[in-house]
């Protein structure tokens, strides 16, 4: 196969959607670059920086995050892991039928559980009608503690990409909004487990993680602009 140079992986400087994709090649030891976008300060939360590369990289639906390797181009995060597992480790998609549509369903309950609890921290404060929301969330958050009383992953015994996906979105609830891993033990199992997968750990040991951390979420948003301490 062709030497090229590395995957490069766009999106703000935050975790946000990337993160996920970042454990994942992490833990696949894929090469690749962080192209970075910075959002300015308030009050005008400015996105020039991105938007003035925004239609010049050759992206048909130009977005954040996009992914380049080589000549493929493509944007939109689950479309981005599921290239990832397609092209370094086929298996984390599913290895039989009932797997694919198992994990297919979760990245869309995870989809939607991560939209209602963007809008809880982006929105400049929380109104009576964020309830059904946040409902939503913990609902959601307490099917994934009785799944993982049972399985070690989300599909089972066997690790698939959307454990990349729901760790992140379960390590931000229980920094920002409340501590989920002291009220379900069997989330904090997950969580665990999750971090001690060995490609994992070293990245989130490694200055690359711990010297410069990302916020969960953009400037503009109420909670978690800010890095968290651990």
């Amino acid at each position: 196969m062709e030497k090229k140079g590395p995957i490069v992986l766009g999106y703000w400087n935050i975790r946000g959607l990337a993160e996920s994709i970042r454990m994942l090649m992490e833990h696949l030891g894929v090469t690749y670059k962080d192209e970075l976008y910075q959002q300015g300060p308030g009050p005008e939360f400015s996105r020039e920086s991105w938007l003035k590369q925004k239609f010049s990289l050759g992206l048909d639906f130009p977005n954040l995050p996009y992914l380049i390797d080589g000549p493929i181009k493509i944007t939109e995060s689950n479309a981005i892991i599921r290239y990832i597992c397609h092209k370094f480790e086929p298996k984390l998609l599913g290895t039989k039928l009932e797997e694919w549509a198992y994990v297919d369903m979760l990245t869309g309950v995870i989809y939607d559980f991560n939209k209602d609890k963007a809008d809880l921290m982006y929105a400049p404060e929380i109104t009576p009608a964020h309830k059904v929301k946040q409902d939503h969330v913990n609902d959601v958050v307490k099917k994934f503690a009785k799944m993982l009383e049972t399985k070690k992953f989300l599909a089972g015994e066997k690790l698939t990409y959307v454990d990349f996906m729901c760790v992140e979105s379960l390590d931000s609830i229980n920094d920002l909004l409340e501590p989920i891993f002291d009220k379900y033990p069997s989330l904090k199992r997950y969580y665990t487990d999750m971090m001690a997968l060995p490609n994992v750990h070293k990245y989130r040991t490694s200055d690359k993680f711990t010297k410069n951390p990302k916020p969960y979420n953009n400037m503009v948003a109420r909670v978690g602009a800010a890095p968290v301490k651990k």
